[in-house]
C-alpha cells in the first residue's frame, strides 16, 4: 500500500511509500516546517516539502483493494522539479542538473533556503543548453531531487 500525497497548485499526485503518510503528519505537525520525504512516482527521488509555503495539502492512503503498481519517469542525468501548471511530463520532467552536480549537497541548501528564505542558483544543463536557475526559498512550496538513471 502507498500513500499519496497532493499539494497545492501542483497537479501531480506524488505516491510515497506506505510508512510516509504517519512521517509526514507528525513531523508537520509538531514543526510545521520542512520534511524530506522519498517519493516513487510520477518521479522516483526525493521531496522537499516546505509546510509554510505550501499553503495546503492532502495526504491519502491508497486502498489496499487496488492492484496499482507505481510507475516512474527516470532520465540519464539528474534533474530537479519544482512546482508547475502541468506537472512532469516525458519531454520535461524537469531542469537537467550539471553533471557535477551533488545532490546531497543540493538538497542541503534548498533546505536551507526554505528555512532561512533566502534565494540560491542552481546550474542546469542539458547537453545543449545551460544556465542557472534561480530558486527563492521563502516562496518554494517544494522541489523534488531526481537521482540519474543506471546506465546499462
Amino acid at each position: 500500500m502507498h500513500s499519496i500525497l497532493r499539494i497545492e497548485g501542483d497537479p501531480v499526485s506524488w505516491i510515497l511509500s506506505s510508512a510516509e503518510i504517519e512521517v509526514v503528519a507528525e513531523g508537520l505537525a509538531r514543526s510545521s516546517d520542512l520534511v524530506t520525504l522519498q517519493v516513487v512516482a510520477p518521479l522516483q527521488g526525493r521531496l522537499v516539502l516546505s509546510a509554510q509555503s505550501a499553503g495546503s495539502f492532502a495526504l491519502l492512503k491508497q486502498p489496499e483493494t487496488v492492484g496499482w503498481i507505481p510507475s516512474y519517469f527516470r532520465a540519464p542525468t539528474a534533474f530537479l522539479y519544482i512546482p508547475s501548471a502541468t506537472g512532469p511530463t516525458a519531454d520535461f520532467p524537469g531542469y537537467a542538473l550539471a553533471q557535477s552536480a551533488d545532490l546531497d549537497r543540493l538538497e542541503r541548501d534548498i533546505v536551507t533556503a526554505m528555512r532561512d528564505g533566502t534565494v540560491i542558483t542552481v546550474e542546469i544543463s542539458d547537453g545543449t543548453l545551460s544556465g542557472v536557475l534561480v530558486l527563492n526559498g521563502a516562496a518554494l512550496r517544494f522541489a523534488v531531487l531526481c537521482p540519474s538513471a543506471p546506465s546499462g
